[in-house]
Order: structure tokens, then C-alpha cells, then sequence
């Protein structure tokens, strides 16, 4: 290969090829199709044609259930099947053997040559049942017939489908006669050639993108910083202060919300029930404005909430500035669902109280579950809402809640 001088001339042979090829797979991609529409049109001939023909008529054999690499000669002998249906047609093949045809596997009826006068002669094996795709030998006797039959002319083709054979082949030859063909090991070549191609245009691709990615994500990066240090989660030194020690414990869409409302001891005197319903309102968003349940929240609950809104609102705003999309939920609605599930309510009563459906109250109670569940493990919280947050878990923490998922 690297006779045809330098690397560029070698990827330009290799992309003429691969042209090639691609240009000879569309033209037998054509030739396919031409050939089911011929086939397709043939066999709805050939339906037709089968039913008036007469037992000892030619017929050229290949298909689903006579395999063979060129179409087979063979005499119609008997037709079997139900009244009103394609017959099964038993024939006998110029290879001295039975088989049990479908009207498919007919790819040309020879009319035009006398019928088999000796027919009544031959009868189909005892053991070859009918069944589409059954063969059986013949005997010393039908080879003997089968000698005397003529030489059938081969099946003619469609104009249009010996046409797209002829610019498939000019194709082919065209194929063949290319430098690149000629190689022993022209695979290994082509496989290396492409891999070449592939890594350079994927280093140049990969370098474009970072180098209209990497300004941005370095921006991104500094916004975050900027908010943390605002809120007081990271010092002037990128040192993590409490607060931001327990947001980075937290698994959420915002930690930085979650551990502000976690810290600001806000919920520190709330019943568990409440501190459910409390953390509820952190973890979950609805989406649907026509969503209701009949239950209230309680007033201690939307007491606690709204003394987060003006910190809420200020989060708001810096995330605003810095162009920060982070999720700030503060959710009302829905929360006293989680609130009477866990203080006893039955699954069903409890579905009678909402339009939400069972899978959607499932999943709003495992979110707020999986909030209750990570709260002893994050540091800088009060035992008491650690022991809050443990007890509510277990409150919520009931089937069909609890149920393992496989």
C-alpha cells in the first residue's frame, strides 16, 4: 500500500473504494428489490396458472421449500390441498427425487412443452407425506422416466431486472479492477485506513468541542463557586464551612436548598409526621396543575415552609445571575399526603383523597423516604432532627411503599 506515495493519496485510493463499494451494494440493493417485485407479479401469475395446469405439466422448481442452487426440472404429478386454498404440488425433479412444493416455489411453468404422457405411470412414495418441504428418492423405475424428460429452457427474466444485473455487474468489474482490490490483505488495509481516518477526524472533532466547551464549563464551575461562597457554603479559600460539609453529604438536584433548609433549624421542633410532610415539600415538583388531594397540610408544616421563602427567594436570584438551572422545590399541594401516610392512614383511604394515581403517590413518598433516609448521615444536624428524621422513615416506610421492585 505504500506504493501509491503518501498518506493522503493513500486515503484518497481508499475513498474512491469505499465508493465503489458502497455504489455496487445500492445497485444490488435495487437488483434485490426488482427481483421480489418480479417475483411478487410472477407468483401471482403462477397462482393462476397452476390451478389449469394440467398433471404432466413442466415446471422449473426453486424456492423456500425446494433448495436448490439453480432452478430444478421437474413434472407436476399430483395436487393436493382443500378446495378454495393454493394446492400442495408433488412433483418429481429431473434429480430423481420427490418433493413436496408451494405454488411459490414455481419460478416458471413450461406450457409450451407437451405435457408428460407417462404421469400415470408414476405414483408419489408411500412414506412421502404431504407436507410443504418433504422429499423422498426416487426408484429405479422413475429414473428411468425420469431420463426420458426433456431439457427445460431456462427461466427468462424481466427487461428490467436483466438490466439492473448488467449495471450491477459493470459495478463489480469496476470493483474489481481497483488498486485497493488488488491487495491479498485489502481488509486488514481498509480496517487500518478507516481506524486512521476515524481517530483524526474524531481528534479534530473532540478538540473543536472542548475548545468551545472548556470556557464555558470553567465559567460554569466559577458560578457555582460564586453562589457557594455567597450562601457561605465555601470560603474565600474554597475551604467547605459546615454548611457546605452537609450539602456535599446530600444526594439531591439542589444540596446546596437542601442543606440550607436542613440548617436553618427551621424544622427542628416538628413532629416526625410534620418533618415528613416538611421534606417533602424539598423533594418533589408537581407537574400537574390539575393534581389534588382533599387533605390539608397542617399549620405547623406551612409555618415552617414559609419562613424558607425569603431564603428561598434570595437562593433564587443568585442562581439567576450566575445562570445556574438547579431546581429550588418548595412544594405545598401534594405534602399532606405524605403527612397522613404517615401518621396510619391506609393505602386505599389514602388514594380516595387524591387524583393522583397509585404509581405516582408511590414514587412522591420513596422520594421523600430517600431524603428522611440520608439525614443521620449528613454531619452538622441536630440529634434531634437526625432522630426526627430516622422516625419518620420508619412511619413511612410501610408497604406498598416498601415493596422491593425487580
Amino acid at each position: 500500500i505504500a506504493s501509491y506515495g503518501s498518506l493522503e493519496e493513500i486515503l484518497e485510493q481508499s475513498a474512491s473504494y469505499e465508493k465503489l463499494r458502497q455504489r455496487y451494494k445500492e445497485e444490488q440493493r435495487l437488483l434485490k428489490t426488482l427481483q421480489q417485485q418480479a417475483h411478487k407479479l410472477q407468483g401471482k401469475e403462477m397462482a393462476a396458472a397452476i390451478d389449469f395446469a394440467a398433471l404432466g405439466t413442466y415446471l422449473s422448481l426453486k424456492g423456500k421449500n425446494v433448495t436448490v442452487s439453480s432452478p430444478l426440472s421437474a413434472v407436476l404429478v399430483e395436487k393436493a390441498g382443500t378446495r378454495g386454498q393454493s394446492p400442495d404440488l408433488i412433483c418429481l425433479g429431473q434429480d430423481n427425487r420427490w418433493y413436496v412444493a408451494a405454488v411459490s416455489d414455481v419460478v416458471a411453468l413450461h406450457a409450451e412443452i407437451p405435457r408428460y404422457q407417462q404421469v400415470e405411470q408414476l405414483r408419489p412414495p408411500a412414506d412421502l407425506p404431504v407436507k410443504l418441504g418433504q422429499c423422498r428418492s426416487g426408484t429405479e423405475e422413475t429414473a428411468k422416466l425420469v431420463r426420458q424428460m426433456p431439457e427445460l429452457p431456462l427461466e427468462r427474466l424481466p427487461p428490467e431486472v436483466e438490466e439492473q444485473m448488467e449495471r450491477a455487474a459493470q459495478v463489480q468489474a469496476l470493483l474489481e479492477a481497483h488498486p485497493i482490490h488488488q491487495l491479498r490483505d485489502r481488509a486488514t488495509v481498509l480496517k487500518k485506513i478507516n481506524r486512521y481516518a476515524q481517530l483524526t477526524a474524531e481528534i479534530k472533532n473532540e478538540g473543536e468541542r472542548l475548545g468551545k466547551l472548556q470556557s464555558r464549563h470553567w465559567e460554569e464551575f466559577l458560578n457555582l463557586i460564586a453562589v457557594l461562597q455567597e450562601f457561605q457554603a465555601l470560603t474565600s479559600d474554597l475551604e467547605a464551612t459546615e454548611l457546605g460539609k452537609a450539602a456535599a453529604a446530600i444526594r439531591g438536584e439542589n444540596e446546596l436548598w437542601l442543606g440550607l433548609a436542613l440548617m436553618s433549624g427551621e424544622f427542628n421542633q416538628l413532629e416526625p409526621h410534620h418533618f415528613a410532610a416538611a421534606c417533602a415539600a424539598l423533594a418533589i415538583e408537581n407537574t400537574r396543575p390539575d393534581s389534588w388531594t382533599s387533605y390539608e397540610t397542617s399549620a405547623q408544616v406551612e409555618q415552617a415552609l414559609d419562613r424558607l421563602r425569603s431564603m428561598r427567594h434570595r437562593l433564587f436570584k443568585q442562581q439567576h445571575r450566575h445562570q445556574i438551572a438547579l431546581p429550588i422545590w418548595l412544594e405545598y399541594e401534594l405534602i399532606a399526603l405524605v403527612e397522613n401516610w404517615a401518621l396510619g392512614i391506609e393505602w386505599e383511604p389514602l388514594l380516595e383523597n387524591t387524583s393522583l394515581d397509585e404509581g405516582d403517590v408511590v414514587r412522591l413518598l420513596r422520594r421523600t423516604l430517600d431524603i428522611l433516609s440520608q439525614i443521620p448521615h449528613i454531619p452538622y444536624l441536630t440529634a434531634q432532627l437526625k432522630k426526627n428524621a430516622y422516625r419518620a422513615s420508619v412511619l413511612l416506610d410501610r408497604f406498598p411503599v416498601n415493596e422491593v421492585v425487580d
